[in-house]
């Protein structure tokens, strides 16, 4: 699985750390509070999405009993008169007989046996966000209303710092998202093969959410679904299912997201699943579902958006994957028909041609004209020489391709070994390349080789013939050159011997062909690229 956060860190530990960064932040001002009020300590409590109070830190001169027992309780409103009172009406409350004040005993104070404090709220765009207690021991003189009105101003000073750390926490968790979405993507968009694509689409969408299974249907002819892949905990299994009848087909039948938590209906191993489909739309087209699922637990309204959005790119990912299958199998379509213009146009001409010849001989020797008997069965030889080359290239390129299994030398020297040496070429590979080459480069080199070495083995007449891969500095050279008969390169064809094929895919990556010959001394090709 992904690492979704380049940084290392999930989340849940940026969670943790929003925490310790206002804690930390936080600390300064309450020992800072303690100090100008001339008190013994200053508390600050916060009120949690959930509506629980929380400690979060003690500051001034209390003792490590009183912090433990601070950090430890718990303010429940139903036991603690004082969370009780600032719940139903925040409002400063100043008790400076705290064992005898009922708006106070019992509370957190009277635990900490304090005998006096101010109570003051924090508030966060007109809502209670938490309280700040500031407490004295023993008989000290009563709080005045300037010591008051300091707590009230730290109160305010203490909501701005709460709402800049959540803030801070949100566009860390947002930023998290964003990066953990854009390596997501390219991961997916480095993916041709539509099974990988889709087994990183549910792993990682487990991951963002940290749920228990997910799945991904994909729209079929209308009104089925098929679930190629899920992985964890899910209702439906792999096949089809309908879009009228089921849960997953719901985001089909609405077009948007669709979240249920604790179904009753839905369960696995006797516990509440909460189920969340997202459609997967690629170009304003829904091409199929992505569907999460909780066991025992619910989706936040954080986890429906932050799948919605990985549900667009995960939808992309699909039809690209998708599109390059089609492609490839278009590739495979055309490499047949290329297969079935070859065979018809030469091996089935020579076939054509070795029939003639031998009828011709036939007729020659029941006349008992042996010596052109003898011509036409010499050329019926050649024909089928010609003809056993042509099907030994044609099953060659039948074969499957050693070429991304072992790379370019290992291609080329099977090729060399089962069509040139084969029929009757001396042939031989140099090799002098320091670093691995790109694949997309490999393909390159080795279609031009093979045009080529076709070119050798049909038209050259050719007894020798070597092929050169050398790296010069930062340049790659692929030279094949023959003792063949040549030709006159001024008076070739524009589109002759495949030179035309050759120069397109030379020039596709921003190489150079060039073309060496004469009649009667060989011929030279040699293609040169900067690595």
């Amino acid at each position: 699985m992904l690492n979704l956060n380049p940084t290392g860190r999930s989340l849940a530990m940026l969670d943790r750390q929003y925490y310790e960064n206002l804690r930390g932040a936080l600390q300064k001002v309450a020992d800072d509070l303690a100090l100008a009020a001339e008190a013994d300590g200053a508390f600050i409590i916060i009120l949690e999405e959930d509506q629980r109070f929380s400690p979060l830190l003690a500051g001034g001169r209390v003792t490590e009993n009183e912090r433990a027992i601070f950090m430890t309780a718990m303010l429940d409103p139903e036991t603690d008169v004082l969370i009780y009172r600032m719940l139903a009406r925040p409002v400063t409350l100043i008790s400076n007989m705290v064992e005898t004040d009922p708006r106070v005993s019992p509370s957190i104070v009277t635990q900490l046996g304090m005998s006096a404090v101010v109570s003051v709220p924090v508030m966060r765009e007109g809502r209670l966000a938490g309280m700040v207690l500031v407490v004295r021991r023993g008989q000290n003189d009563p709080f005045t209303h300037t010591e008051v009105r300091m707590v009230e101003w730290f109160a305010t000073a203490i909501a701005l710092a709460l709402e800049n750390a959540r803030l801070y926490h949100e566009t860390q968790s947002r930023l998290a998202e964003s990066q953990a979405l854009h390596q997501v993507t390219l991961a997916l968009l480095h993916k041709l093969d539509l099974e990988e694509v889709l087994q990183i689409i549910c792993d990682e969408a487990l991951s963002l959410t940290r749920a228990s299974g997910s799945a991904v249907a994909l729209l079929e002819e209308e009104g089925w679904l098929r679930i190629p892949y899920t992985t964890g905990k899910v209702p439906e299994v792999q096949g089809r299912v309908t879009v009228e009848k089921s849960v997953i087909g719901m985001a089909i039948r609405r077009g948007e997201a669709v979240l249920v938590n604790h179904p009753s209906e839905e369960s696995i191993s006797g516990l509440p699943m909460s189920i969340l489909a997202v459609p997967l739309r690629s170009q304003n087209k829904i091409v199929g579902v992505l569907q999460l699922t909780h066991q025992g637990q619910s989706f936040t309204p954080d986890d429906v958006r932050l799948i919605q959005v990985f549900a667009d790119q995960a939808a992309i990912a699909i039809e690209h994957a998708r599109l390059s299958r089609q492609v490839q199998e278009m590739a495979v379509i055309e490499e047949r028909h290329r297969l079935s213009r070859e065979l018809h146009d030469s091996v089935n001409q020579l076939l054509y041609s070795i029939m003639l010849y031998s009828e011709a001989a036939i007729r020659q020797a029941e006349q008992s004209d042996w010596e052109r008997a003898r011509q036409h069965l010499e050329r019926l030889r050649e024909s089928a020489q010609e003809a056993l080359k042509e099907m030994r290239m044609l099953i060659f390129e039948l074969r499957p391709s050693i070429l991304g299994q072992l790379g370019l030398r290992a291609a080329l020297e099977q090729r060399l070994r089962l069509v040139e040496e084969q029929v009757g070429l001396t042939a031989a590979l140099k090799w002098r390349v320091n670093s691995p080459l790109d694949k997309h480069l490999e393909e390159t080199l080795y279609g031009i080789a093979q045009e080529a070495l076709n070119n050798i083995v049909k038209h050259a007449r050719a007894r020798n013939l070597f092929v050169h891969v050398v790296q010069s500095g930062q340049s790659l050279i692929l030279r094949i050159e023959d003792d063949g008969v040549g030709m006159d390169v001024e008076n070739l064809p524009v589109a002759g011997l495949g030179l035309k094929t050759m120069r397109e895919r030379a020039e596709a990556i921003g190489g150079k062909l060039s073309l060496q010959s004469a009649l009667g001394q060989g011929t030279v090709v040699t293609f040169e690229v900067s690595l």
